[in-house]
């Protein structure tokens, strides 16, 4: 049976025979009292245990719990670093890619300027060549009329014919 404070404030003894106590009755509820009091200490003892336990177990978690905590902050701050590095490299990737590109541009606009310039000189030594040519042409025209004895026209050169045919066109006819 359980002792309550209640039980030990109510608690009476049977009177002994001289008008004290019976003994008995009194080592029977001490035993009691010391049986009651030891299994409350035992209980007592067994739930601090389990509270130190228990404690050590929140401690435990709590340490967990920071350790957590700070590697899931290093590991965003590593996240965030990474991010504004792998910006500033494409940045850096993408502003040489635009030089690059502006120089290819500008070497082909050199190119093409360079080409256009080569294309105008051909057209122009065209243009002499043909001039030249049509020149030669005209003068070995009027060499053989004057070799055939053909008159000449208007405006050409001669004196060039007569100079190179008298000799020749002479001793043929």
């Amino acid at each position: 049976m359980k002792l309550t404070p209640l039980d030990l404030q109510q608690k009476t003894f049977r009177k002994g025979r001289f008008g004290g106590l019976d003994e008995q009755d009194v080592r029977q509820f001490l035993e009691q009292v010391a049986s009651e009091l030891e299994d409350m200490a035992r209980k007592n003892n067994r739930q601090d245990e389990e509270l130190r336990r228990r404690e050590a177990r929140i401690n435990e978690f709590k340490d967990r719990e920071q350790l957590l905590q700070q590697t899931l902050t290093t590991a965003q701050r590593l996240a965030d670093e990474m991010k504004v590095n792998v910006r500033k490299e494409a940045d850096i990737v993408i502003g040489d890619a635009e030089l690059q590109a502006e120089k290819i541009i500008a070497n082909a606009q050199a190119k093409r300027m360079q080409l256009i310039m080569e294309i105008d000189e051909l057209k122009r030594a065209r243009a002499s060549f043909i001039q030249q040519l049509a020149s030669l042409v005209d003068t070995h025209m009027q060499l053989l009329n004057g070799i055939r004895g053909e008159p000449q026209h208007a405006g050409e050169a001669g004196d060039n014919v007569s100079f190179f045919a008298s000799p020749v066109g002479k001793a043929k006819k």
